[in-house]
């Protein structure tokens, strides 16, 4: 059985003995009550504010364990594109995402449509695996556009009421203050940022999120087991 690179890097002797551990802890925790998985989720919008601007797309992917090691599982994907819910469009924002209204009035899909299609993707995501917790970079931006839009649509909130900050985590294990050092901190520990060919789409963000969120919390356990 080989050590796992999280992506193409091998840890060495120190990595493989740390992985050795979460492997034997992994073995019989398969069916653990405490299991939680994470769901890495992203938004285009046509603005910066919920109900004011539209929500133009969502993108979700899931980040589990799997023998001991966090990886990104991109084949449990959410991808849709809403149609206009009336909101005010910025020009500058459609720019940076290229979903025009166009686009979005012939191929995109009502916004309640889209909030039950969700709500049955994370439904089906918990029948598979277990609790899950909401994930993005930052949090504070992506998480409220889904939940006014779901609150308004289903009644409830499928992704809760709280989230996990990919940041503040990042900056908490690292010790630092601002994405500059903790970028300089986490390429000086070995991390390799995922290549995104599709900026500013809503699930090629939250796939490049995931496998962040993913080395961090493998960097986290090693270290926590080493010391």
């Amino acid at each position: 059985m080989s050590s796992p690179n999280f992506r193409g890097r091998d840890f060495g002797l120190a990595g493989r003995v740390c992985w050795g551990f979460r492997l034997l802890r992994a073995r019989d925790s398969d069916q653990r009550e405490d299991y939680m998985f994470y769901l890495s989720i992203d938004v285009e919008s046509s603005g910066p504010f919920p109900g004011l601007h539209d929500l133009v797309s969502i993108g979700a992917v899931v980040v589990c364990e799997d023998r001991g090691a966090w990886l990104v599982d991109e084949t449990r994907s959410f991808y849709m594109e809403l149609q206009s819910q009336g909101g005010e469009i910025l020009a500058e924002e459609t720019s940076v995402h290229g979903l025009s209204s166009e686009r979005l009035r012939e191929q995109g899909s009502p916004a309640a449509e889209v909030m039950q299609a969700l709500d049955a993707w994370c439904a089906e995501q918990v029948e598979a695996l277990g609790r899950y917790r909401v994930a993005a970079w930052p949090v504070s931006f992506h998480g409220p556009f889904v939940g006014w839009m779901a609150q308004k649509h289903l009644g409830h909130n499928p992704l809760g009421r709280s989230g996990f900050d990919i940041a503040s985590f990042g900056m908490g294990l690292f010790a630092c203050t601002d994405r500059e050092q903790l970028e300089f901190r986490m390429a000086m520990a070995g991390f390799e940022p995922a290549t995104n060919m599709d900026m500013n789409h809503a699930l090629a963000d939250a796939v490049v999120q995931a496998h962040t969120l993913a080395w961090l919390l493998n960097h986290a356990e090693c270290a926590q087991m080493e010391g």
